[in-house]
């Protein structure tokens, strides 16, 4: 119905219209030092990680693009080795290696008619999660500040506005072919998955620990694989397929492992 980068554009003034009721009780009440990181991290987080994540699935296949997100977990615990001073285990290194295997078999497979899969939109998604991962940590700790419903609301309401300059230079065409299917998928996204899936993910911050919020994600994968399958009639070759299951189990196993290791040791 519409470009990417417009699509994007829309979901956020959806959100934004949908928390400003709630905005101007918090403006007052944000201290004038947490701005700057605020407005940062609402550009970080909504404008860059779906610009990056949009655009890059108008190149290449649903499906591809959801596994490669499906790495945020992995991801999330090297950005906190290398950055944060979080140490990684030694089986975030096995399982990273196992998913970053399973994503260039996903690629090396190419994709079957409906579904084809393109090295550079995978990269773009790719820049998505990183970006995402890197600004996970940094959210956390304005929202112990600031708490989750101040930092949802004013975020969402900014994001739009940042998010203006960057549709109109992205989009390659400013045209809308209106259809009801297009228009109440628009108004899902603005809706359910950012005004209502960052406001549950915001609280949700506040109760678990980076490394927990991205392992919990690994469910991702599954569901947008199937979606894509059952929903968009998207289809991929075997060595794609194969590369998809390596990516979803090394995730899942990152998340397991610590939990029956620590169970080990207390037998």
């Amino acid at each position: 119905m519409m470009d990417a980068a417009l699509m994007v554009q829309a979901r956020l003034l959806i959100a934004a219209l949908l928390v400003l009721p709630f905005c101007r009780r918090y403006l007052g009440k944000i201290p004038k030092d947490k701005w700057k990181p605020l407005l940062w991290l609402a550009f970080l987080n909504y404008v860059a990680v779906l610009m990056l994540q949009f655009v890059g699935v108008r190149y290449t296949s649903a499906a591809s693009g959801i596994t490669i997100i499906g790495l945020e977990p992995l991801m999330m615990v090297f950005v906190g080795h290398f950055f944060f001073h979080d140490k990684a285990k030694w089986y975030h290194w096995l399982c990273g290696a196992a998913a970053f295997a399973g994503v260039a078999l996903l690629i090396a497979g190419g994709g079957e008619e409906g579904g084809e899969i393109d090295l550079f939109g995978c990269l773009l998604v790719l820049a998505g999660g990183l970006v995402f991962c890197a600004a996970m940590r940094p959210t956390q700790r304005l929202i112990a500040d600031i708490g989750a419903a101040a930092y949802t609301s004013v975020s969402l309401a900014a994001a739009a506005v940042l998010c203006l300059p960057f549709s109109l230079l992205l989009a390659d065409s400013y045209r809308i072919e209106w259809n009801v299917p297009g228009t109440a998928a628009v108004l899902y996204l603005g809706i359910a998955c950012s005004w209502l899936a960052y406001r549950s993910w915001n609280k949700g911050m506040n109760r678990v620990n980076a490394n927990l919020s991205g392992l919990l994600t690994s469910l991702e994968p599954v569901f947008g694989v199937l979606m894509a399958v059952l929903l968009l009639g998207e289809r991929v070759s075997l060595l794609s397929g194969l590369g998809i299951v390596l990516v979803i189990a090394a995730t899942f196993s990152a998340g397991v492992l610590p939990r029956w290791l620590a169970r080990e040791k207390a037998v």
